[in-house]
């Protein structure tokens, strides 16, 4: 019975955050349409990721912790290629957490959802058909026109959900972009999305979200983008299989280790 009424509390929490906040973003693209055209995408997109948060605040028992954030370059740097794994729907609402100007390339679908398709649409945000050879050529290439406006792109190079957990071979699209560009990739361990709603299943569980940003990193000379991405997996994923460290737990560590050494 506790299963449905989370269930019921999400979908109607889902439903409502998202129709009035579409009709804020709607209200944003308007306004930056007609008197600032230049900056309407970067508006719209914290609208979006407001959406995100407010979806965690009031979500049904879940929490999260952030760590990592000095590993961010810094908002007016060199724009970067954010990559992340993948198990769950929830991992789109994560990443917002991160904060932050960033552009989604997202499988088509995404652009279909009522509501959510639009939004995305006027976030400037990229749309990519599996499978389609030259919609993944021209999906590249707008991002690789938001990189040069400065702006950064966010990856999840599994290209699908992982079904149990682990972190899947990663396609080579973002390494190679970023390799191209000259820019830094920043890896996210994502850890906790896939209890807050598991793939196939409309019902949320109580779950604890750790998001961890690590060091960015930059392809070695003479490395390619195959070798780029192989190793950026192997560091997630062996990331990913070490327990959390909260920060909490961190400064209980330090304090022992100080007491330790007077």
């Amino acid at each position: 019975m506790l299963n449905y009424i989370l269930a019921a509390y999400f979908w109607v929490l889902f439903i409502l955050t998202t129709c009035m906040l579409f009709v804020w973003v709607a209200i944003v693209h308007a306004y930056h349409q007609l008197f600032n055209p230049d900056q309407s995408t970067e508006a719209c997109h914290r609208v979006a990721v407001l959406w995100g948060q407010t979806l965690f605040a009031l979500g049904p028992a879940w929490n999260h912790e952030v760590r990592g954030r000095e590993n961010l370059p810094a908002e007016n740097a060199q724009p970067y290629v954010m990559i992340a794994n993948h198990s769950s729907t929830a991992d789109i609402w994560a990443l917002f957490l991160v904060g932050g100007q960033f552009r989604w390339l997202s499988k088509d679908t995404m652009f279909r959802v009522p509501l959510v398709g639009l939004a995305m649409k006027w976030a400037g945000y990229v749309s990519v058909t599996r499978g389609h050879k030259q919609s993944q050529y021209q999906a590249v290439e707008t991002s690789r026109k938001w990189l040069r406006k400065g702006v950064s792109m966010a990856f999840f190079p599994e290209g699908t959900r992982s079904d149990d957990g682990h972190v899947k071979e990663f396609k080579i699209g973002a390494f190679r972009l970023a390799q191209e560009e000259n820019v830094m990739i920043v890896p996210v361990v994502l850890r906790g999305t896939r209890d807050m709603l598991v793939k196939n299943s409309g019902f949320p569980k109580k779950a604890h979200l750790d998001i961890e940003i690590l060091p960015p990193v930059r392809s070695l000379e003479g490395e390619d983008s195959r070798a780029f991405a192989d190793r950026v997996q192997k560091i997630v994923a062996t990331r990913l299989s070490r327990p959390a460290q909260s920060s909490a737990r961190s400064a209980i560590g330090l304090k022992k280790k100080a007491s330790q050494l007077s």
